[in-house]
This record gives C-alpha cells, structure tokens and sequence, in this order.
C-alpha cells in the first residue's frame, strides 16, 4: 500500500547573498533529513500501533462484558463501561 506523505516539517537556511554549498555538504544534509524523517515516521507508527492495541482491548473487554451478563454487563460489572471509555 502507498503510504500518504505528510509534510511535517521543512529545512530552510537563508543568506542575504547567494552562496555556494559544495556538494558533499548538500549530501551530507539530504542524508540526515532522510534518517530523521524514517525516525519520526517509525515514532508514529509505534503511536498507531498502541492506540489500535487499547481500541482492541477495549472491544475485547466489552465483548466480554456482554458475553457474561448481557445487556446490563456493561454498566453492572467492574470494569465498566465509563471505567473503558472516555466520559464525563
């Protein structure tokens, strides 16, 4: 699958005359901005993946919930349903 590209944020160096960066230091930089960005996309990823890990405990905790004391399971057993979702 393609993963979407995001722009997360952007390198600018600015000089008031122009000047010449050799390319060995061009390189230099494109590679660092290419291990920084495989850095941040791996942090997020590891984010998804712990949000997806709580949303199926949650469903899993719930099933059980139901499973067991059916339709009243939720709001009856401990944990219930506020103690697994956000609430007020």
């Amino acid at each position: 699958p393609q993963k979407r590209k995001r722009l997360w944020g952007l390198v600018v160096c600015h000089n008031t005359t122009p000047r010449f960066v050799p390319f060995p230091l061009r390189y230099a930089c494109e590679f660092l901005a290419q291990v920084f960005a495989i850095h941040v996309n791996k942090e997020v990823e590891l984010e998804n993946q712990i949000v997806e890990k709580n949303i199926l405990r949650t469903q899993t905790l719930l099933c059980d919930m139901l499973m067991r004391d059916a339709p009243l399971g939720i709001v009856s057993q401990s944990p219930n349903i506020m103690d697994l979702v956000k609430c007020d």
